[in-house]
């Protein structure tokens, strides 16, 4: 059991259970935030409640970038809510945010499993930090070519920056992630979900914006 401080100095207690228990010095320290550094052995992007796709160092370079149409999808520019399509497969408005109507192509927040020593962690990523660690290039980006003059795509580069942060021979990466612990009314542990805050690679830390 983890005694935590929250905003405005409130206090909770938090129960450790499963790979979690392992973290629970670090945590302790960082007040229900740590730093670990792990390596990824999974990325699974969940399509619809029954089907996700599933990345990992068994992955070749050719099925990573064949599937990367899947792991993105058309939101909402200002929400970034999922737009469905009508019969004539033109996309809906978002209706919270009219008179707003741009879109925007987002890569689907991600399953991410990670390697920390003899655990194996799950962690939920969001879009925004998928394109940090895609070198910040945009979804938007993917079928552009880089230089005009080239054949090689954003997406090309996507693939292999894929393929090589899952590969087995892959650096660990340095993760700050965040708890979220559902407790029910007797205090007892519900759930227990991981977040990814950040992410320090050696190549996302030197990296530069790859697509305005």
């Amino acid at each position: 059991m983890l005694t935590v401080e929250q905003a405005q100095d409130q206090h909770y207690v938090l129960v450790l259970w499963g790979p979690g228990a392992a973290w629970y010095p670090q945590l302790q320290r960082k007040k229900g935030v740590v730093l670990i550094k792990a390596q990824i052995s999974e990325l699974a992007f969940p399509i619809t409640a029954a089907q996700k796709i599933a990345l990992n160092a068994h992955s070749s370079l050719k099925s990573i970038f064949s599937s990367l149409p899947n792991i993105v999808y058309t939101g909402c520019a200002k929400c970034g809510l999922e737009l469905e399509t009508d019969e004539n497969r033109i996309y809906k408005q978002c209706f919270s945010c009219l008179p707003f109507t741009r879109k925007k192509i987002y890569y689907r927040p991600v399953l991410m499993t990670v390697i920390d020593g003899r655990h194996d962690v799950c962690i939920r990523v969001e879009s925004k930090l998928i394109e940090k660690i895609l070198l910040n290039i945009s979804a938007d980006c993917l079928n552009r070519v880089i230089v005009p003059s080239s054949e090689i795509t954003y997406g090309m580069v996507v693939a292999d920056l894929l393929h090589s942060l899952l590969a087995v021979s892959a650096e660990p990466c340095v993760l700050k992630i965040q708890s979220l612990f559902v407790l029910d009314e007797n205090s007892y542990p519900l759930q227990q979900d991981f977040f990814l805050l950040d992410f320090y690679p050696d190549i996302v830390k030197h990296g530069a914006d790859a697509c305005l």
